[in-house]
């Protein structure tokens, strides 16, 4: 079965993006997100913005996607239990001790 080109497969809805230094891995679900905001307005540390380059699910329409600086992200999960399309899955690393 073929796919209209403004739409995204099965297998490219569900194509994680990932962004991670040695404390977080920051994963988005581009083709879940719907671009309503809710983590951008929630992160305590304004650690998602919108980013212009890449588009979310209905990104034929030109909504952008998030992005999130995983230098800035403090790992407190707030945006992926806030998402409601389960676009986003932060993990925090386990850090060596001391």
């Amino acid at each position: 079965m073929s796919t209209p080109d403004n739409q995204l497969s099965d297998a490219g809805r569900f194509r994680p993006t990932v962004d991670q230094n040695d404390k977080i891995k920051a994963t988005r679900f581009l083709g879940l997100c719907k671009s309503c905001g809710q983590c951008v307005v929630k992160c305590p540390v304004n650690a998602i913005s919108w980013d212009t380059k890449e588009l979310g699910q209905l990104g034929q329409l030109g909504e952008p996607a998030i992005v999130i600086d995983v230098n800035i992200c403090i790992g407190c999960e707030i945006c992926e239990q806030i998402c409601p399309d389960h676009a986003i899955e932060i993990t925090r690393k386990p850090q060596p001790k001391k």
